[in-house]
Parts: C-alpha cells; structure tokens; sequence
C-alpha cells in the first residue's frame, strides 16, 4: 500500500451557526487520483480552503507528509509541494500565457510576484523560470500560445494554462477545484486522459473534486463522497456507484 500523503482527522469547520464540515476523516495515498465528490454545498471546496490555509477549521487536524498544515500560511504551503487550481479562472487577462504561468513559481524564488509580473530583471532565476514554463506548455500542447495575452483564448485552453500554472510550482500534492467545468463532451474525455497522463509523468498526487460523474469515475482510484459536511462514503468507483447512501445523496436514484 502506497504511503499516506495527506491525512485529514476529525476536521470540523463551522460559520456561526453552519457547520459546513463535520468530523471529516480521510486519508490521499502517495501517487493516486482521489475524487471528493458531493452535492453543492456538501463542503468540497471548504475543505480546499481549509488545506490551502484560507480558512482556519474549528477542529480537526490536517497532515501533509505527516507535517501539520495548520500552523502555516498559504504561501508555505506552495512551499511544501500543494498546489491548486479554482473553480474561476483566476488568470491575469493582459499577461502573456507565459508569464501567467510564471507566476505559480514565485514562492519558491528570490523574485516577488511584482517582479516576475512586470518581468523585472532578466536575472538567472527568471530565464531558467521561462525554460521551465516553456517546457510546461510544450508537454501541455500549448507552446503556441505562449507570447498570447490569456484574453480572448478558448476557455479550455485557459483552464489548461490555470493547470500549468499549478504544475511550475513543482507539487507533490495538486488539489484540482472542478477542472471541467465549463469543458464539452471531448474536452472533458482530453482533460481526463491529461490528469492520468500528468499524474504519471510528474508523480503527482491528486485531489479531484469534480462533479462531472463520469470523468470522476473514470480516473479516481479512489473516492470520497460528501453530504452536509461529513463523510458517508469512501471507496473505488465501483463500490461508490453501488452505494445506496451515494445514490439518494447525490448519484440519483431511479423511480422504476
């Protein structure tokens, strides 16, 4: 069995009066998809912030590398090796798709993010971040629209970028907020084939929390389901698509 990565214990989060995660228990193998499914509002995206050090969770421990999480900040994260994309696009429209995707790898450089923005100083630093994002994009099939401003590109193709953006961080752990929202049918059968391809090239370890079933089913080896917070089951695609308390909760049940 493949060694624990991030570990999440007894994680309660609450806003005043809503509890939006309770007692939340689950364990990321090193080097596996898990898929974090759930219903809106079941507290997939809760949980992201509470790892990527938005939000403080009101108890409950989080572990990365057997490390807590929860005496650091956002950016000390990226510095251990989590990195993460968002459900909204969160591009520079006016920057190049070059220097977007630069700017994931400035926590771990002598650079501020201003100045890898404004392109300050053509220092040893920023020519080897430019060979590294050029590389990116050519293994992301996207070196064409390196010196294009992200505005105006198809969405898909700024979806990808936000991912490219993530993997010049260098991570251990990506953290991958509905990747295919907004995709067609082929973009997300792309997408899914990009996940598995990328996991296995850049030994990464992935959180997918995603709500395209299909797509979930068909690259977890793992998953998680969520309902009003807590967790009601976990287990490979197919135990989770046979699951009763999974098919009233979210998967639908048939009236036949």
């Amino acid at each position: 069995m493949n060694e624990e990565l991030l570990e999440v214990k007894d994680l309660t989060m609450q806003f005043g009066g809503v509890t939006a995660l309770h007692n939340l228990s689950f364990a990321v193998n090193q080097d596996e998809i898990c898929g974090l499914i759930g219903p809106n509002g079941a507290g997939k995206t809760t949980l992201f912030n509470v790892i990527s050090r938005i939000y403080d969770p009101t108890t409950g421990s989080v572990n990365f590398q057997k490390k807590t999480l929860l005496n650091k900040a956002s950016y000390q994260i990226a510095q251990m090796g989590i990195a993460r994309t968002f459900q909204n696009l969160a591009l520079w429209p006016k920057m190049t798709v070059l220097e977007n995707v630069m700017t994931g790898a400035h926590v771990h450089g002598k650079q501020n993010f201003l100045s890898a923005m404004l392109r300050i100083g053509l220092s040893k630093e920023e020519m080897q971040l430019r060979r590294n994002a050029h590389t990116i994009l050519e293994n992301l099939d996207m070196i064409q629209f390196a010196d294009q401003p992200c505005d105006g590109l198809p969405f898909g193709t700024m979806k990808k970028i936000e991912l490219a953006r993530a993997l010049i961080n260098k991570p251990r752990l990506l953290l991958l907020d509905e990747p295919a929202t907004g995709l067609n049918h082929s973009e997300v059968n792309e997408l899914s084939s990009l996940i598995k391809r990328l996991r296995d090239e850049y030994a990464l370890t992935i959180l997918l929390v995603e709500h395209h079933m299909g797509m979930v089913m068909g690259i977890s080896d793992r998953v998680v389901v969520l309902d009003f917070g807590s967790k009601i089951a976990e287990g490979t695609p197919e135990q989770i698509q046979q699951n009763a308390l999974v098919i009233n909760a979210y998967l639908g049940v048939s009236n036949d």
